[in-house]
């Protein structure tokens, strides 16, 4: 809707300014002249060549001939400047051509010559008019509600005359629903909305969206599904009340119904208007805005591939639209592509400096990219620009979670049968809890933590514990980060220990990272029943092209203390072979191998083995309000093991977990485990539950 008015008051701005403008001078010698002859006026020097006239200009303005109307009233008013029936229609054709505000100067000279229903009409088209240019291009970036909160200060002066028809106060307070909902005074707007409908109000189209919009920024999405409903009753054909009905649907999930009506919307709208005459056909922007509208609906279901093939072809069809930028960056973001997306978020400003989607987006991503200082200082513009805007407050909250504290606590317990007597390398029952909690960010680059493992093992005929507690330094800024973690190793003996983790971002697809541990905690709890510990490197390389897939590469080396060295390598990928809005199903593989120095250590040390696994995983949404949801997944995973001198034996594995988000800031995760690994080719039935608590972004 605000497209719409904003388009048509750019179509008639220069034929007002024209009209407008030809009232501050008078019509003489050949201008009136030549005016006459276009229009083939006769000379008015009779009441009856007068008359005919007055009564051509009302056929033209029943016509909706504006300019001829126009025309001939100004030829009326050359001859006689005092003709107060050409004056007051000039005045009246004026305001239904749409110069609300230049027709009421010209009624305010000659304010007697008007009745009381039409001064009140023409005031009425004046804040309207107010109304639709503060929805459109702000004079002022650093208040863009300027201009807007000046036309609702009319409003409200127009509204103190009790003197007003009272079709006109009616008609100022549907006026009013669009002048508050663009303020973001969803709650007012709301009100005002309902007031008029338990008065009985016949409200006309233009007059349920801005409710709706409200409605839905304050999360009341069923109302809003009942007046869009009810705007679209009035006007079937509206585009943006279709796509914002469209929006309401997503926010209530119900993508079955938001993505068949958005596809028909696209579909009912040609690529091209043919108008006769015309040299060429002109490009269908209604059809664009749904179809854009479209994309981001696909995307919003999590099928952000298909989005992106519907949207490129927009982006090369109408490159210099902000708008169009600044959601093609939105997608790039969702497809874990920040540098891309701030390029466009940044295209997007370069063509309108004021676009508050690109401008908002950008902060997200600045963040992502480490580049918090400059994140921080965007947001700040932002909440300037924006002091009371509900997206704004959003974005505050966000910032407040990546910048707070934030931890995690897991929890992992198993048990495990041996068919065999011999006994696996996490014995007959085993635990791990790990926890880390960290202080709200620091210099925008620093935070210092709290961190500690507890780990143990339950063999025959005693338990092996590894515990450690300690503090950490983590850094991150542009594309490195690094964190340094020291502990007091309290169990089986007192000791120390130590990590040291880099992280180099090369770009949106690699990530390198490295790790030196000296006392690791992944030593074989085996080992460590037998007096030994081991320090390790290790180096990964993760490659995650798109949201769809991702690839990890991973080579570690353990060095124990009792000579041993092990080797590790191993490549696990996922790729996403299924998507619908409340259903992704990914295929997984991987392959590992590793290799120990010693045949004769007194835990399990494969001196050479191997595994390839394939597997799929079932990611099911059950249910999602906003920044809540509730996802489970399902995991089904099987491959040949070979041990050297052991064979090859099939393994196979299964998982269950659920992911409870019931804000912003706060997630579970939970579920249960059931593998069957073999062990120098003796077979163990493991089984398992897991547990983990993560705070902040």
């Amino acid at each position: 809707m605000r497209q719409l008015r904003q388009t048509a008051l750019a179509l008639l701005l220069p034929l007002v300014w024209t009209t407008g403008m030809a009232q501050d001078r008078t019509m003489t010698g050949s201008t009136a002249a030549a005016a006459d002859a276009s229009l083939g006026l006769p000379a008015v020097k009779t009441r009856a060549v007068r008359d005919d006239l007055l009564a051509r200009a009302e056929a033209a303005r029943k016509a909706e001939q504006w300019t001829e109307a126009l025309s001939i009233y100004q030829h009326l008013l050359a001859a006689n400047p005092h003709d107060d029936v050409a004056y007051r229609m000039q005045v009246l054709t004026l305001d239904d051509l749409g110069a609300a505000w230049r027709a009421d100067e010209l009624r305010a000279r000659w304010g007697s010559d008007f009745a009381d229903y039409d001064r009140d009409r023409i005031q009425g088209d004046r804040v309207a008019r107010e109304i639709g240019w503060g929805m459109a291009y702000a004079e002022n970036l650093d208040d863009p509600n300027a201009e807007l909160r000046r036309a609702y200060e009319d409003l409200l002066e127009l509204q103190s005359h009790p003197e007003r028809t009272n079709w006109e106060k009616i008609r100022l307070r549907m006026d009013s629903l669009s002048a508050t909902n663009a303020l973001g005074m969803y709650q007012k707007t709301i009100d005002e909305y309902e007031a008029l409908l338990h008065e009985g109000v016949d409200l006309p189209a233009y007059a349920h969206g801005p409710a709706a919009d409200s409605y839905l920024a304050l999360h009341r999405t069923k109302d809003a599904e009942i007046a869009l409903k009810k705007a679209l009753a009035e006007d079937p054909n509206d585009v943006d009340n279709q796509i914002l009905l469209g929006y309401v649907y997503i926010e209530e999930e119900r993508f079955d119904l938001a993505l068949p009506m958005m596809q028909k919307l696209v579909e009912s709208q040609p690529m091209w208007i043919e108008r006769p005459g015309a040299e060429s056909d002109q490009p269908n922007w209604k059809r664009y805005r749904a179809e854009m509208a479209y994309a981001q609906m696909v995307s919003f279901g999590d099928d952000n591939e298909r989005a992106q093939e519907i949207m490129e072809p927009l982006i090369r069809m109408a490159p210099n639209r902000a708008n169009t930028q600044a959601a093609y960056g939105a997608l790039m973001y969702r497809r874990g592509h920040p540098t891309s997306a701030l390029e466009h978020y940044d295209m997007a400003l370069t063509m309108d400096p004021h676009n508050r989607d690109a401008e908002m987006a950008r902060v997200s991503a600045l963040y992502e990219l480490g580049r918090v200082d400059e994140a921080m200082a965007a947001n700040d513009q932002v909440q300037k620009r924006y002091p009371k805007n509900l997206h704004a407050e959003r974005l505050q909250d966000e910032m407040w979670h990546r910048n707070g504290p934030m931890g995690r606590v897991g929890f992992v317990s198993g048990r495990n049968s041996s068919e065999t007597p011999v006994t696996g390398p996490l014995g007959i029952r085993d635990h791990r809890l790990n926890y880390e909690t960290w202080t709200p960010l620091l210099g925008y680059r620093w935070r210092v933590g709290i961190v500690g493992d507890t780990v143990d093992a339950d063999f025959v005929p005693d338990t092996v514990t590894y515990r450690r507690i300690g503090a950490a330094v983590d850094y991150r800024y542009r594309d490195f980060g690094f964190r340094v973690s020291g502990y007091e190793v309290e169990q089986p003996k007192h000791d120390n220990a130590w990590t040291v983790d880099g992280a180099w971002y090369i770009n949106d697809d690699w990530t390198l990272r490295a790790q030196v541990a000296d006392n690791d905690v992944d030593t074989s709890l085996q080992a460590r029943r037998a007096g030994y510990d081991a320090d390790s490197w290790r180096i990964t390389a993760n490659w995650h092209p798109n949201d769809y897939a991702a690839v990890d590469f991973n080579y570690k080396h353990l060095d124990y203390s009792d000579g041993n060295n092990r080797d590790q390598l191993y490549a696990y990928g996922r790729m996403r072979l299924y998507t619908n809005p409340r259903l992704m199903i990914e295929g997984l593989g991987s392959v590992w191998t590793s290799r120990g120095s010693r045949d004769d250590a007194p835990y399990f040390n494969a001196s050479q083995d191997a595994i390839a696994t394939v597997g799929v995983r079932f990611n099911h949404l059950i249910w999602r309000h906003y920044d809540a949801y509730l996802r489970q997944r399902l995991t089904l995973e099987a491959g040949p093991y070979w041990q050297e001198n052991f064979g090859t034996n099939w393994v196979p594995s299964i998982s269950y977990y659920q992911e409870w988000r019931p804000a912003l800031g706060h997630t579970f995760t939970y579920g249960v485990f059931w593998a069957r690994p073999v062990y120098d080719g003796g077979r163990e039935r493991r089984v398992g539950f897991e547990a983990a608590y993560r705070w902040g972004f």
